[in-house]
């Protein structure tokens, strides 16, 4: 009798997850047609595929948040779409679509001028360890939020931030990368919210200026000529904090630096491009991301 009763049980559980897997090639099925339509000019009756889909689907299962997400990509007008990428985020929080809905709802909030609330959606999207195609594009927008902003030179360094962890074979966000960065090497850098050589700076008291040791020269040319190895960006203090631990105890010489509202990790100091070079090297030998850019002043 154990074996009937064992063969009866796996019949149970397996048809339910074979109707799941028919049930979401059904649904995608049904995407891939609605948006077939509203390409071809079909708006209405490619929404009317999506709203179907929805109906069909119990509002608590976590496949609810496509149909949501893809209503909202379809929808007619800004307030729809925002109202079905602020669901996804929302309230499936553990959909793959997340990450795409604070992406969309960043880029709503900067059609309406609203930067500040388009920051903290990608903020809150690098809070969630996105995969690296999501914090490539979230780095990208929050690249464009500073350097529209005046913050040319922390601008400058998310682009280099995305392009190091963007994916070759996404095409758009490639071309929209390359757009930045011609922009960032069109014009000297200026950071406004990076300390000017000799203001107070987080690790000095503030109406006191770091001086140089003797016999060392520290004229503004040679600080604007030194570079430095960067190896992540954060929006909390915390993350890179853990970061610049990990590097520390594998020998690496890692600190963080604010800029703005972001923390970046960063290794080494080099009079010599060459020198840093060689550290970016090593870095990615260690499997980090590593890229060179312009040393930070006064430090």
């Amino acid at each position: 009798m154990v074996r009937p009763l064992v063969a009866l049980l796996a019949l149970v559980v397996a048809v339910p997850v074979g109707a799941q897997t028919a049930h979401v090639a059904e649904d995608s099925a049904a995407i891939a047609r609605a948006r077939r339509l509203v390409s071809g000019g079909e708006g209405a009756a490619g929404r009317l595929v999506i709203d179907s889909m929805l109906a069909r689907t119990p509002v608590s299962a976590l496949w609810y948040a496509e149909g949501l997400y893809w209503r909202a990509a379809l929808a007619t007008n800004a307030l729809d779409a925002e109202r079905d990428y602020r669901r996804v985020a929302v309230e499936y929080p553990l959909s793959p679509r997340v990450h795409d809905a604070l992406t969309r709802l960043a880029q709503l909030e900067l059609a309406r001028g609203d930067r500040g609330l388009a920051r903290r959606h990608l903020e809150r999207l690098l809070r969630e360890t996105p995969p690296a195609a999501a914090r490539a594009s979230a780095f990208y927008w929050l690249a464009r939020i500073d350097i529209e902003e005046g913050k040319r030179r922390s601008g400058c360094e998310l682009v280099d931030s995305a392009r190091a962890i963007a994916p070759a074979g996404d095409v758009e966000l490639q071309n929209q990368l390359d757009a930045e960065t011609r922009r960032c090497r069109s014009a000297p850098l200026s950071d406004a919210v990076l300390p000017a050589a000799g203001a107070a700076t987080p690790d000095a008291p503030a109406g006191t200026s770091r001086r140089p040791a003797s016999g060392t020269v520290t004229s503004a040319a040679t600080r604007a000529a030194a570079h430095t190895v960067q190896v992540g960006a954060y929006p909390q203090r915390a993350s890179a904090d853990r970061l610049r631990a990990q590097l520390a105890a594998k020998g690496f010489p890692a600190r963080v630096v604010p800029a703005g509202t972001m923390w970046r990790v960063r290794v080494g100091r080099y009079a010599v491009r060459r020198d840093a070079e060689r550290m970016a090297a090593r870095l990615r030998g260690a499997k980090y991301p590593a890229w060179i850019v312009e040393a930070e002043a006064g430090r």
